[in-house]
């Protein structure tokens, strides 16, 4: 709005003055005009957005939200002159019709001023326009009740303010509503299901006069009431809250909420205090020796839409989380709309940028990655989150770790027969497995670097001294007189002491990456015969690479690693000839260590050889070779899952795992990851693709090895480059989904798992079932030499020799595993609840110019402070969210309280007192009674903020109880009922229809809390809408016992909201909504006709009505009470008793049809029912469920 310094045009002063003297003419039959109420509002509308608050989009330096800059001197003119509506150019401005000139300009868009609208302008300018604060910016203060003439109507200060309000316009209530129709309001609005006929009846039979009153303390006080009450109000609470099942972007995964909602349910269940509500949901985490209660209450703010999208930035996605905090914060506790100043200041309310990320600073600091993970489990509890057991896990764990602990106890004292056990067991491994262990005499030892000195001692320890080169081999040429040998064991030994690894590094380490066996007669000349070696064995494996000792029968890079720097210690390898060696006569073998690795200067220091021959080797476990990956193989063209199982390249036939063979045209070679383990689900790539994992598997004989194996999606395996299984099928992998049994070859083994992924997450599982007889973790140590034994696995020898040998101990430990499981189990099932954590260093907060997280001012940090218009926090208050939350409910604050008491009456009455709930800035409805919400939340301070004392005080108010009858003579004074001149008549709420239908037909679970369940929906929606990789893509319908749960229980998936709740106008909670909207739609009566939970209510509503009476007319009569509360009239009883015997009669002409309709869902009626009859009754039920009374609240 650009004002000019002069008045150009004399005609357009003529047509503004002329207009002006007409408006002003009708104005003046009009009550005050008050800026606030009639004036503020139309300049907000059209003029504050260039000429307000925000500094940023201010035209010609011109603001008008503000008296002192509003009459300012322009330069000889002003926008308003008070008490000139000629003077001024405001004036001028709204009633020129030259584009140029009027105001707003038609390029803004905006609806043009009405006559009335230049009338009440014109009046408040010409009475001194009169700028006044902003109702909702100061605090409510105790109104004096008004006189009024009628004195029999009130029951108290709300029916004072309301019937003022009426008599001034000379308007008279309604008369009271029936009792029929009162107990049926009251009873939805506080329980939101409809009384029972029996309830009705008692009701209707009490004439005391407090006998509505006595009704209404037993909805507070009394089961199953008191628990309905929390169940209905927690509803629109979870709407504010935007609570759901779901994250919502990208995946849509599931995720573990529900816990916060039985915190709000027992929090209403026990009339919590509204500020102790709100500050335990803002705080709780901040409170002093929080409970876990406490702790759970702050989910309010996890509520939030969350995002895994892959590429998605942390810091965007933390500054968005914050602001929505902010805004929710905003529009259920203050009723403003503060994310306007989110990239501006806000254009009609006094809330500026700095004001808003001072807001953010309070929900900036929370300890969560902006980024989730994906993952397969619906039911994770997002990060932080705290675990939260009932009562009976509790008791339970307890139970057992007492338990667990008298067995552990029991368990590392020596058992009956113990000893003597041991030792026949050891004796029967050497015996069958014929070791004779002997120390060779050395008869060469030394090492290829010349520098380097190794000498044997008369105990055949070998030490080395000299420098530690970067690489060299270890040589040693040994005598024995064994002819015929297939072991040898390598005594890798401490250094001393202060240097108790077995390698020369300054840190114990050594790597051994290759050996090699040579053989010849004693004393011969002739060339020493290779043999090979063909299996290698260790009790110990060094962490964080491939270090096994498979790795030395391969000659390459890797190497086995004695783990001396983070495990020193002394440590035995054992190598086995692929046949067996040696001369009648004695033997010279000769042995070869290379310290070749890519690792420098890792050399033994002190060894020892030993040596001996093998009967049998079937105590000798398979060695097995580290996991190794190819880079996915994805389809030749995309989507075609065939060419993913059926494609060769070129790992299928591989019989050994060569680190330098390339395979495709990108030459991709095989590499190590760590994180490729066994005996657990391992997550790969989640696209379209094959992804080959490879092994090595050393068999110290040939034997059958069984394999546990699962798969996401389908599995090829390969064994020595030629396939053994095949498994095409669209699955998540788990543990155990197939089994194969390997025929292993001796020696060298390669095998190969052709992981195909055919959408979504992939992975897979493997677990090796060896034979019991097998020796297994670090039992081959009993085939040594006792004296060789390392004495720090005693302890774990005897732990699996008792585990997997001694009936004595296995007994305990099977009690131990079991109660172990249990506890794994009930751990498991503890739920968790996603919470709130302040981080320990607060981020700082700046402001985002244009609410971009990439472009912070940096030259506008701001901290923790609420907006400038309202009061400042009290300096005592921490400088957190509790202090913000203490902030809220101080007494002088001016919008706490009235919002809670405004939302409150809106629950009852289904509008506001402010109609914009979540809007009472500028741009907000005016109360339609401003004193009565003073009123109403004065009192609601006053007394410690009682939700339910304010409930009571509503619903037992003459106001509340009028009928609902529609007057003539309102049509035109208060066609929207805003005077509340009769009670608001309204359909129910999605949840209550749903669950009305539930309560009367008799199928209605009444389980108060507990986790979400999945009810009837249409097939395949979820589908329709999730990624293929979503853990909420299918659904799964829950067992009766979730089917006929409250409404409020629904699982509630943020992409596919519940269908039916939808329909009828429930939220998707993708952000908060203070307020629905009601609609009326055909979509709506096509649900109720025909979605299978209303159709199965029917059938047992029919049920329910057949066994009430064997009187066709006490039938009708009583179906029509309970779904509507009253009688049916003569002509009613007449028409539904014509349109029964209509469906009964196409019913016994129509077997099919009846037993089609009585079949849906899970209800079964009893044995012997007529079908006929119970169809033809099951559509008359439908047809009584749809009426327009049982779907209203009157």
């Amino acid at each position: 709005m650009s004002f000019p310094p002069t008045k150009k045009c004399a005609w357009l002063l003529a047509v503004c003055l002329a207009s002006a003297t007409v408006q002003v003419e009708a104005a003046t039959t009009d009550e005050e005009v008050r800026y606030g109420r009639d004036i503020r509002t139309l300049l907000s509308d059209r003029c504050f957005e260039c000429h307000g608050s925000d500094s940023a989009a201010r035209e010609s330096g011109l603001r008008l939200d503000q008296r002192a800059e509003a009459t300012a001197d322009l330069g000889g003119y002003a926008a308003i002159v008070s008490g000139d509506v000629d003077a001024s150019e405001l004036w001028l401005r709204i009633n020129s019709t030259d584009p140029e000139e009027q105001m707003p300009p038609p390029s803004a868009k905006k609806r043009p001023f009405t006559q009335e609208d230049r009338a009440r302008i014109a009046r408040w300018i010409e009475t001194g326009a009169t700028y006044e604060e902003h109702w909702a910016f100061v605090a409510p203060v105790r109104p004096e009740l008004p006189g009024l003439s009628r004195e029999d109507w009130p029951r108290g200060g709300i029916d004072a303010f309301i019937l003022a309000r009426l008599e001034a316009l000379g308007i008279a209530p309604a008369p009271e509503a029936e009792r029929a129709t009162l107990l049926r309001r009251v009873y939805f609005d506080l329980s939101g299901l409809p009384p029972t006929v029996e309830e009705l009846d008692a009701f209707l039979a009490d004439t005391d006069p407090e006998a509505y009153e006595r009704a209404v303390e037993r909805l507070f006080t009394e089961e199953p009431f008191a628990s309905r009450l929390a169940e209905h109000f927690a509803t629109p609470w979870l709407d504010a809250s935007r609570y759901a099942d779901t994250c919502g972007i990208h995946m849509d995964n599931g995720r573990q909420a529900w816990h916060w909602r039985d915190w709000v349910l027992d929090a209403l269940r026990n009339n919590m205090p509204y500020d102790q509500f709100i500050r335990e949901q803002l705080a709780g985490d901040l409170i002093e020796n929080a409970t876990k209660a406490q702790q759970v209450a702050t989910g309010f703010h996890r509520n939030q839409v969350t995002t895994d999208e892959g590429g998605a930035i942390d810091d965007e996605y933390l500054v968005e989380y914050a602001i929505d905090r902010v805004t929710t914060t905003g529009a259920v506790l203050l009723g403003l709309t503060v994310g306007c100043a989110r990239c501006h200041d806000h254009k009609y309310d006094p809330v500026s940028m700095d004001d808003f990320y001072s807001l953010v600073s309070f929900f900036n600091s929370v300890e969560q990655p902006g980024l989730y993970s994906q993952t397969p489990d619906s039911n994770r509890a997002y990060e932080p989150f705290i675990e939260v057991p009932s009562e009976e896990q509790t008791t339970q764990l307890a139970e057992l770790e007492a338990h667990l602990a008298a067995l552990r106890e029991a368990m590392d004292a020596p058992l009956p027969g113990e000893e003597g056990a041991r030792a026949e067991f050891s004796s029967e491994v050497t015996g069958a497995s014929g070791v004779d262990w002997s120390i060779p005499r050395i008869l060469r030892a030394e090492s290829s670097d010349e520098r380097v000195t190794l000498t044997a001692q008369p105990d055949g320890i070998i030490v080395a001294e000299g420098p530690q080169p970067a690489a060299e081999d270890y040589i040693f040429v040994l005598e024995t007189e064994a002819a015929s040998s297939r072991l040898l064991l390598l005594e890798a030994l401490s250094l001393s002491e202060e240097h108790p690894g077995a390698g020369r590094a300054s840190h114990g380490n050594a790597v051994v990456n290759h050996a090699t066996l040579e053989v010849r007669p004693l004393h011969s000349k002739e060339e020493f015969q290779s043999v090979a070696l063909s299996w290698a064995w260790t009790e110990h494996t060094q962490a964080g690479g491939d270090f096994s000792a498979c790795c030395l029968l391969e000659d390459d890079s890797r190497g086995w690693t004695v783990d001396g720097n983070a495990n020193a210690g002394p440590r035995t390898l054992l190598l086995l000839a692929d046949e067996s060696f040696g001369h009648p006569e004695g033997s010279e073998v000769r042995v070869v260590l290379s310290f070749r690795s890519i690792y420098s200067t890792h050399s033994l220091g002190r060894l020892r050889w030993r040596i001996s021959p093998l009967a049998s080797a079937k105590h000798l476990p398979v060695a097995y070779g580290r996991w190794y990956s190819l880079d996915a193989f994805p389809p030749e063209v995309a989507g075609d899952r065939t060419s993913i199982y059926e494609t060769l390249h070129g790992p299928e036939s591989v019989t050994r795992i060569d680190l330098e063979q390339t395979f495709g045209p990108d030459e991709r070679r095989w590499t190590f990851e760590d994180r490729l383990r066994d005996e657990v689900v391992v997550s790969l790539a989640p696209e379209i693709s094959a992804i080959f994992l490879g092994r090595m598997l050393y068999a110290p004989e040939a034997r059958e090895l069984e394999l546990s194996l699962g798969s996401d999606d389908g599995l090829i395996v390969y064994l020595n480059g030629k396939q053994v299984f095949e498994r095409r099928v669209d699955r998540g992998a788990l543990p155990d989904q197939d089994r194969l049994t390997l025929a292993l070859q001796e020696g060298a083994n390669s095998l190969v798992l052709r992981v195909v992924n055919t959408g979504g997450l992939s992975g897979y599982y493997l677990k090796a079932l060896p034979h019991e007889q097998v020796l297994k973790g670090v039992m081959p140590l009993l085939v040594l030499p006792e004296e060789a034994l390392p004495a720090a696995q005693n302890d774990s020898l005897t732990r699996e020799w008792r585990r997997g040998f001694f009936d004595g101990y296995r007994v305990l430990d099977d009690d131990l595993q079991a109660k172990q499981a249990l506890t794994v189990e009930i751990t498991a099932n503890i739920p968790r609840a996603m919470v709130m954590k302040e981080l320990n260093e607060p981020r700082q907060t700046f402001v985002l110019m244009r609410g971009n997280y990439e472009t912070p001012d940096e030259s506008r940090p701001v901290g923790r402070a609420t907006p400038g218009f309202l009061l400042p926090m009290p300096a005592s208050a921490p400088q957190n969210r509790l202090g913000f939350a203490q902030w809220l409910a101080l007494p002088e604050h001016p919008l706490f309280a009235r919002v809670a008491v405004n939302r409150l009456w809106q629950t009852i009455f289904g509008r506001g007192i402010v109609t914009t709930l979540q809007d009472f800035g500028l741009q907000g409805a005016w109360p339609t009674h401003p004193e009565l919400l003073d009123y109403l939340a004065v009192e609601f301070l006053e007394s410690g903020f009682d939700v339910q004392g304010l409930l009571h005080r509503i619903v037992l108010s003459s106001t509340y109880r009028q009928s609902s009858r529609m007057r003539p003579e309102l049509t035109e004074i208060d066609p929207d009922n805003l005077l509340l001149a009769r009670y608001p008549r309204r359909r129910l709420s999605a949840e209550q229809i749903r669950d009305q239908a539930l309560y009367t037909s008799g199928l209605l679970i009444e389980e108060f809390g507990g986790a979400s369940v999945k009810p009837y929906q249409p097939p395949g929606l979820w589908q329709e809408v999730s990624m293929l990789a979503s853990n909420t893509r299918i659904f799964e319908r829950g067992g009766t016992g979730d089917l006929w749960r409250r409404s409020l229980y629904t699982y509630w998936k943020r992409a596919v909201p519940p269908p039916a709740l939808q329909t009828l106008d429930a939220p998707t909670r993708e952000s908060c909504v203070v307020a629905r909207q009601i609609t009326n739609t055909p979509l709506q009566a096509l649900v109720l006709w025909n979605d299978d939970q209303f159709v199965e209510a029917a059938l047992a509503l029919a049920s329910r009505t057949l066994a009430h009476s064997e009187d066709r007319g006490e039938r009708l009569v009583w179906i029509m009470r309970t779904a509507t509360g009253r009688a049916p009239l003569t002509d009613e009883l007449t028409l539904l008793g014509d349109a029964l015997a209509s469906f009964l009669e196409r019913y016994l002409a129509d077997s099919e049809g009846a037993l089609a309709l009585t079949s849906v869902g899970e209800f079964e009626a009893p044995e012997g029912t007529d079908t006929a009859q119970l169809a033809a009754w099951t559509l008359l039920a439908s047809s009584v469920m749809n009426l327009h009374e049982t779907l209203t609240q009157d």
